[in-house]
Formats: C-alpha cells, sequence, structure tokens
C-alpha cells in the first residue's frame, strides 16, 4: 500500500512539472522561425538574381564569339558536300561598306568567296541594320531570299543590343606593312561591342577589338 501511494505522489509531481510551453515561448519561436524563413527567401532571391545576370553575361561572350568566328573562318552556305565556308580567312577579295561613327570605317563587308568560273558573282556581306548584324549571300549563282539574323538571333533582340560594329583597313597608313601600288583591301580591323540586360535597367558590356587577314594574300609574315 505504502509502495502504491509513492508511485502516485512521485506521477503527480512529474506532471506537475511538466506544464508544456507559455504563450509567449511559442510567439516568441513563431517570430523567430518566420525571420528565418525570409532571409532565406531574400538569400534565394539575391543568389538568383547574380545567377541569371552571370549567365547572360555568359551567353552573350558565346555568342558574340561565335559571330567573330562566322566573320573569320566563314558561315556555311550550301548543304551536304556542297557547303562551302564564306568569311575573310577564304575570301578572294573583300570591300568594307555602310558607315559608321568614325572616319574611314564601314558596319558593314561584303566578301567575294573563293573563284568559280560557273558562279563570279557568288558573295556574303555582313552588315549592321536596325541593331543587328544580318548577312546577305549569294550561292552557286542564287541570292537568299531574306537576310539572315546573324547577332543576335531574333529571339534574343530584346535583350541585346549592338553598340558599336565597325570595320576598318587594318593596313591604313602602312599600319601593318609597307602599302603596294594598287594593292587591295587584305587585312581588316574588326570592333565589336554588345551589350545584354540582366535585369531593369542594367546591362552587362562585351567589347571585342581583332584583326582578320586573308590567307591567299601575297604578304608574307602577317599574323592572322
Amino acid at each position: 500500500m505504502m509502495f502504491q501511494e509513492r508511485r502516485i505522489l512521485k506521477t503527480q509531481s512529474l506532471l506537475m512539472r511538466n506544464n508544456g510551453f507559455t504563450l509567449i515561448e511559442v510567439i516568441s519561436v513563431l517570430l523567430i522561425s518566420s525571420m528565418l524563413i525570409v532571409i532565406a527567401g531574400v538569400g534565394l532571391s539575391v543568389f538568383f538574381s547574380k545567377y541569371q545576370e552571370i549567365n547572360a553575361y555568359v551567353e552573350l561572350q558565346a555568342e558574340a564569339m561565335e559571330f567573330i568566328n562566322y566573320l573569320k573562318y566563314g558561315y556555311s552556305v550550301g548543304s551536304g558536300s556542297y557547303t562551302q565556308f564564306n568569311g575573310v580567312a577564304s575570301a578572294r577579295a573583300m570591300e568594307i561598306t555602310g558607315r559608321s561613327d568614325e572616319a574611314g570605317k564601314g558596319n558593314g563587308l561584303k566578301i567575294t568567296p573563293p573563284s568559280r568560273e560557273e558562279f563570279p558573282h557568288d558573295f556574303i556581306h555582313f552588315y549592321l541594320h536596325e541593331g543587328v548584324i544580318r548577312a546577305d549571300y549569294m550561292y552557286n549563282g542564287v541570292q537568299v531570299n531574306y537576310p539572315l539574323y546573324i547577332f543576335p538571333k531574333r529571339a534574343e533582340q530584346d535583350r541585346i543590343i549592338i553598340e558599336q560594329f565597325k570595320i576598318g583597313d587594318a593596313n591604313e597608313n602602312n599600319a601593318l606593312f609597307p602599302y603596294k601600288l594598287d594593292e587591295p583591301l587584305c587585312v581588316v580591323s574588326v570592333e565589336l561591342k554588345a551589350s545584354v540586360k540582366t535585369a531593369k535597367d542594367r546591362y552587362r558590356t562585351v567589347h571585342f577589338n581583332t584583326t582578320m587577314a586573308m590567307k591567299n594574300m601575297s604578304r608574307q609574315g602577317l599574323t592572322q
């Protein structure tokens, strides 16, 4: 009997000490939890915003370099075994077209591909028009119906802006080698500046300056 009474008293003592959480403690826990959730949400928002900005900038660099390579090594025309890459490196002749804000430089380059007697008038023409670098070309005597959108692509015109596209004679004033009488254009300077929108009123910019030369030019020792 005494043993049972002691167990009852012990149980009552434990129950009296186990009073649970007070209302103030519950509210405090809820407030702290809410603050942690808000802080975590803000941190994730900043992270994703920065990720999108970096990703847009990397894509801009890649697409700008893709265009530079098209211009230098050639844009593919034709198909299958008849594919031909027409660019500065393989050019038979070049002509600067259009105008820019710098004297002596244009915003386009017309390239005559390697000679083929049956199609002497083939060409490819890269040029800046309404903020987009486009291309017209004639291949096998047939001219493309509509200009190609080279850079930026149609889907990206609302976020990528071409600020500058300039083509000049890289040997102007004997900059690279002594001028020869009646020497045709064989080496060009290219300047490309483009920006991508990463957020409202925020842009990241890439700026390329390079020199390109025809491979079949008679000059020796010129770095291409």
